[in-house]
């Protein structure tokens, strides 16, 4: 996978299989297919999930991998119980009552657009305040629930700074959602180190007033935390049929 001239690393992002694979985990895990754990077919399932039998076929695939799905040839498919070495590759895949794909769709159509409109609208005011936050930022004393918090600062400052009511009232609504994602995932290796080096781009972009620029930094770090979250989940995926 190469890297284009800009210097952002083309990822292959999450895709409707991951959705699809969390929200069936989470009725396997509440015992939605009985003591049997006889599930329906795949037919069946793609058309009470609303989604392609690919997409479908995917997500058993995953859950067959990690443990959590066994298929017996001409009998059928079963749910069985979820081992404590799948729970957190699932559990990354969740963010509250929705899932990090639909999370990151919406991050994707917000933050970007917000990152350009505060590098126009932006005063210096908020500029020294999203110092401030990444100065603070860089304590290496501060927890991972601190590093989170100060995450939803910054970010929540970008969307205020384009003095769009509405942006703040959109992103108010996520902001409960990030937390969740951010809290699990950020003390994935170096996931700090580069959320942090993706906020100073953002922050310099903003500051020299150069609104392309922002969206791009702004969307490029929302690339790589999905890449590392990705990464994680084919990491995990890989230990747990490693130990089979």
């Amino acid at each position: 996978m190469g890297t284009r001239s800009d210097g952002i690393v083309p990822v292959r992002q999450l895709k409707l299989s991951d959705a699809v694979a969390s929200q069936l985990e989470t009725l396997i895990r509440s015992g939605h297919f009985g003591a049997e754990g006889r599930m329906p077919s795949e037919r069946e399932l793609a058309e009470q999930f609303g989604v392609g039998r690919s997409s479908m076929r995917e997500a058993i695939s995953k859950l067959q991998t990690l443990g959590i799905i066994s298929k017996a040839h001409g009998i059928g498919t079963f749910a069985v119980d979820v081992s404590e070495k799948s729970q957190k590759s699932i559990s990354l895949l969740s963010a509250g009552n929705v899932t990090a794909l639909e999370l990151f769709e919406i991050r994707y159509a917000l933050e970007p657009l917000a990152a350009e409109i505060s590098a126009e609208r932006r005063t210096s005011k908020d500029v020294q305040e999203l110092k401030s936050i990444l100065k603070n930022a860089t304590n290496p004393h501060l927890s991972a629930e601190e590093f989170v918090k100060l995450d939803f600062e910054f970010h929540n400052l970008i969307t205020s700074s384009t003095k769009n009511r509405l942006f703040q009232q959109l992103y108010s609504q996520l902001a409960p959602h990030h937390a969740i994602y951010s809290e699990k995932v950020i003390s994935l290796e170096n996931r700090r180190e580069r959320a942090h080096v993706g906020h100073i781009k953002i922050l310099e972009a903003i500051e020299a007033q150069d609104s392309p620029l922002a969206k791009k930094e702004a969307f490029a770090h929302l690339r790589f935390a999905e890449r590392d979250l990705v990464k994680e989940i084919t990491k995990l995926g890989s230990k747990s049929s490693s130990k089979k």
